[in-house]
């Protein structure tokens, strides 16, 4: 079994004011078991003042976390706030670790790293919480795959950081008060739990039902669509202004094998026309267009969490949505925080906003397979 203990502090200047608001609400003297972890997101300047240091500091666990341009927990939420979330058990165990620089996604560090974790657990974990950095465009799904081939396949679900820069260039990872934005922070869990996962993308009907093939792509660039130069073929559907000035057009992507079709964003356009998107395009899968909006947005969010509260016996619930949903909000961008808050009341959760989203979907046999995702809400409940 798994408790769950929550914290929050907007003390953004002051670490000691922080540290002791964050230890009044956790009580880790009457309330921590034999084991546990904790999950810290917060705006980047929490990093830069030394506030994520000061708490990490003063608490006696491993802290993994990320910057996010937004955030909630605890009946809290905002911009400007740090949030702090503690699984602890006396069955359950919690190995966490940092690796070396990642200046490209590369195995020997990730190998290293998990290979050290899962030395101090006296078996197989049953899953993986990470935060990871945004290196390049491509760097989500890279690290998600190499992660699944070295932990054997076991569920992955985490974040990559975000803040509100568009470049990610103060887009942190954190492990225990360090922050970088090269480096990959995760925890294995070891032990008697049954997670589940949901993947939340647009409602049915904004997906348009017009399919198409992609034929000629490199990986997350994308060439052509239907034999035709994807600037083209934009042009052809009426889009391609559309698409220059608005993130809330994004392609979903079948890859035709039992799992669901994931969302995949356009970044940007290379002198070429190609589009960059934000994970690997196939050639000859299956590409589909979508619309989210406002609406969208807090609709979806809702009938997740009521998808969530029908799971017995959770303790907790994490939740990373992209921040293209939290752009798409527009001038009431606390919306779909305020539907989770509202929600949800006799648990503890921990939302936040991200760079990259990391979760599993399921296949026609019921078999989890490790996904990236963009523009996407995924939750894991413990």
């Amino acid at each position: 079994m798994i408790k769950t203990m929550s914290a929050y502090t907007f003390e953004i200047d002051d670490a000691a004011m922080a540290v002791s608001e964050i230890l009044a609400q956790l009580d880790v003297e009457h309330r921590l078991c034999a084991h546990a972890v904790g999950l810290m997101t917060c705006y980047d300047e929490f990093i830069e003042t030394g506030v994520t240091k000061a708490i990490s500091d003063a608490l006696p666990f491993n802290i993994i976390g990320c910057s996010t341009m937004a955030n909630a927990s605890a009946g809290e939420l905002g911009e400007m706030l740090l949030c702090l979330t503690v699984l602890t058990s006396d069955e359950v165990l919690f190995s966490a670790g940092v690796t070396q620089s990642l200046t490209e996604i590369q195995d020997a560090p990730l190998l290293a790293a998990y290979q050290a974790a899962r030395e101090a657990l006296p078996g197989e974990p049953a899953m993986m919480l990470l935060c990871g950095p945004v290196i390049n465009q491509l760097g989500g799904e890279l690290l998600v795959e190499k992660l699944d081939a070295i932990s054997g396949g076991i569920p992955l679900f985490g974040t990559l950081g975000s803040n509100h820069r568009t470049d990610f260039i103060r887009s942190y990872t954190i492990f225990n008060g360090q922050s970088h934005n090269d480096t990959l922070a995760f925890a294995l869990v070891y032990g008697p739990i049954h997670p589940s996962f949901f993947v939340t993308t647009i409602p049915g009907e904004k997906i348009q039902h017009q399919k198409a093939i992609i034929t000629k792509a490199a990986g997350n660039i994308l060439m052509e669509i239907d034999h035709m130069p994807v600037q083209a073929y934009l042009e052809h559907l009426g889009l391609m202004d559309a698409w220059v000035t608005s993130v809330s057009f994004p392609f979903l992507i079948d890859y035709n094998d039992g799992t669901k079709p994931v969302l995949r964003s356009i970044y940007t356009f290379t002198p070429e026309g190609y589009a960059v998107c934000g994970g690997r395009m196939p050639i000859g899968t299956t590409l589909m267009l979508g619309d989210i909006d406002y609406a969208d947005v807090v609709y979806t969010t809702g009938e997740t969490v009521k998808q969530i509260l029908q799971v017995p016996d959770r303790s907790c619930i994490l939740m990373f949505s992209c921040l293209t949903r939290y752009v798409v909000l527009g001038p009431e961008p606390a919306a779909e925080m305020e539907q989770v808050r509202s929600s949800i009341h006799d648990r503890a959760y921990h939302f936040c906003y991200s760079g990259g989203e990391i979760c599993p979907v399921y296949n026609e046999n019921g078999r989890l397979v490790n996904r990236f995702h963009n523009c996407t809400l995924i939750a894991c409940v413990l």
